[in-house]
């Protein structure tokens, strides 16, 4: 399996006691979703990918969740862990509830503001300390704007657009 054909959902965290469990976080909509997965990928910075036999995922709070490795039996090995990225094949991430998106399914699509009509192109997606950051294209410049539900709207997967609603000034700010 290739970083090619998965999608990154989180990190491994920390160790979390004595027996080899793991606190990851993991970036997805809901992570009581990945209960039942029994595979997961990971790997660190520019390493290929190993395949992660899970024993056990469970839920924490929002986004965290006790993850269990086969052959992962002690602190030093889940210690080893700490910064890999975990990552799911694409065609295995669940369905949405409607009106929402994965990120990666919306890059290059345009960007439609309800009053400025056409402004750009989604670039990439990034987090941010309080809400993740859409990273768009306008006019030859990188613009950030906050993916919060009245900001950021639906995406038409037929016309490759993405609506949004900016706050007043917002791209002027990026203009100066």
């Amino acid at each position: 399996m290739t970083r090619e054909d998965c999608i990154q959902i989180g990190y491994i965290a920390k160790a979390h006691g004595v027996r080899g469990e793991m606190k990851a976080v993991l970036d997805v909509y809901d992570v009581r979703e990945y209960r039942r997965k029994k595979i997961l990928y990971g790997g660190k910075r520019g390493a290929p990918l190993s395949r992660l036999e899970l024993e056990s995922l469970r839920p924490q709070q929002k986004s965290d969740v006790i993850v269990r490795i086969k052959d992962i039996g002690n602190r030093d090995q889940a210690a080893a862990m700490i910064g890999t990225t975990l990552f799911i094949p694409a065609d295995e991430l669940p369905s949405l509830p409607e009106g929402h998106f994965y990120y990666f399914q919306v890059i290059g699509f345009d960007v439609h503001d309800e009053t400025l009509g056409k402004l750009g192109t989604v670039k990439d997606f990034a987090d941010g300390a309080a809400h993740d950051i859409l990273i768009m294209t306008y006019e030859g410049r990188e613009v950030l704007i906050p993916v919060i539900e009245h900001i950021v709207g639906k995406a038409d997967f037929e016309t490759k657009s993405l609506s949004v609603n900016l706050p007043e000034g917002l791209l002027e700010a990026y203009m100066e």
